[in-house]
């Protein structure tokens, strides 16, 4: 069978490949001796080359022997799945599993969280958190419902100003503008320009679409009630798992067990890049989608 892999990869990853700044394309490598291993354009990566292995940065895979290689959230950890789609990672199917949590979980949950806070002091200033992610009056497939309709709905059913931020990387379109201008409108509804980690130090609790704001939030002790499907909902209130009004009750309280949970998350689940056994682990997944020992 062909031992060749194909990368479409960004020029930042394979740069910092290179410069042995990135090192899960060296873990990668390792997992897979004796492999011709060849670099693509990612643009190349929407229509993979018909024959061979593939692996493409953050690109939905178009045919078999082709998987996605996606960040998990912080470096170094990573994810090697069948589709770019988080919400149908593996993970986000599986239960938690604390049995095989060690004392040391503990420190490295508190280096998350100074990743988060950055020294910030946790408070309870009585608003909520709404980090806005993209297309604001479409309601997708793996959201309940529209960004637009999360904040009236969350304004409907809760007391609580909310507090929302736009997405530094989305281009909004008019008719975004005119729903946030239409929102605006809301005495309880504001748009701000606050860093992120201030609005999670501050809050009473999180709620958003599926934004990696959540997840930090939740790390930070804080809860979030989540309107889409993300890998993370677990300790979360997700409304397409548990309904609005159970999904609210459990989003508004601190997450439970989160140390246990992140050492699952990132250190059992994922590929850590860093770890003697990453080469293993990646192959061990590779084998599993039907690549070659």
């Amino acid at each position: 069978m062909d031992r060749r892999l194909t990368l479409y990869l960004p020029d930042h990853l394979r740069a910092g490949h290179e410069a042995c700044q990135t090192n899960i394309l060296s873990r990668v490598i390792e997992a897979l001796p004796g492999w011709e291993i060849c670099y693509r354009p990612e643009a190349e990566g929407a229509n993979p080359a018909r024959d061979g292995f593939a692996l493409t940065h953050m690109q939905e895979p178009r045919r078999p022997g082709v998987l996605c290689l996606r960040r998990a959230y912080w470096y170094p950890f990573w994810r090697i799945e069948p589709t770019n789609e988080r919400w149908n990672f593996a993970v986000a199917g599986k239960l938690p599993d604390a049995s095989h949590v060690p004392p040391r979980a503990a420190a490295f949950h508190a280096r998350l969280r100074d990743r988060v806070l950055a020294g910030r002091a946790l408070t309870r200033e009585g608003f909520v958190f709404v980090p806005l992610q993209g297309r604001l009056t479409r309601h997708r497939s793996f959201q309940s419902m529209s960004p637009v309709a999360m904040i009236e709905t969350l304004l409907e059913r809760q007391p609580l100003p909310l507090r929302a931020t736009l997405h530094p990387a989305e281009d909004y379109a008019p008719e975004d503008h005119a729903a946030l201008a239409r929102l605006a409108r809301h005495p309880r509804f504001q748009l701000v320009t606050a860093p992120a980690a201030d609005l999670i130090a501050g809050c009473d609790f999180v709620a958003c679409q599926n934004s990696s704001v959540a997840l930090h939030a939740m790390v930070a002790g804080k809860g979030a009630v989540l309107f889409a499907g993300i890998d993370f909902h677990h300790p979360a209130g997700s409304v397409p798992r548990d309904g609005l009004t159970r999904a609210l009750e459990i989003g508004q309280a601190p997450p439970q067990r989160m140390t246990e949970y992140l050492w699952w998350f990132f250190k059992q689940e994922a590929i850590d890049a860093q770890a003697p056994d990453a080469p293993g682990h990646i192959r061990a997944i590779l084998t599993a989608q039907g690549w070659p020992e």
